[in-house]
């Protein structure tokens, strides 16, 4: 009896599907590549560029990359030639979920406001790039 106990067990065990490492929301971020569309204040009311210094500007030049790998890379919307690289991760704290990206330029911990195919909308708060309040939201679209 035991043994045909154990044979079930080790049937039922071989026979369940694995599951995966990658989670959804990870598959939406690294489906495609991503480029700024706009910085936004929490009321969703978008920044203009004098509000922006040269750093934060540059931003609206590359397309990020986040690979399943947990690499990410920048590059160069014009010439597409990769200008650096780095990791990111999604985490939750507190049942938030966080984008920790570590990129020459563009790093931090960022929450995630809003994540679909067609959008990914992070808030950061503000490292002084910027003239507004102490979160800025950083609006991401798809990049063609």
């Amino acid at each position: 009896m035991k043994n045909i106990l154990f044979l079930a067990i080790l049937f039922f065990a071989f026979s369940c599907k694995k599951s995966e490492t990658v989670t959804e929301p990870t598959k939406i971020i690294s489906a495609n590549f991503w480029k700024l569309d706009r910085f936004s204040d929490l009321d969703g009311k978008t920044l203009s560029q004098n509000q922006l210094n040269s750093q934060a500007q540059a931003l609206f030049g590359l397309d990020y990359e986040f690979r399943e790998d947990n690499v990410t890379r920048a590059k160069d919307r014009i010439t597409k030639q990769i200008l650096n690289a780095g990791t990111w991760y999604l985490t939750d704290e507190n049942s938030v979920k966080n984008l920790d990206i570590d990129i020459l330029g563009f790093k931090g911990k960022f929450k995630v406001i809003e994540l679909s195919k067609s959008k990914m909308v992070l808030q950061a708060e503000n490292n002084k790039m910027i003239s507004a309040g102490q979160f800025v939201n950083m609006e991401f679209l798809p990049a063609l």
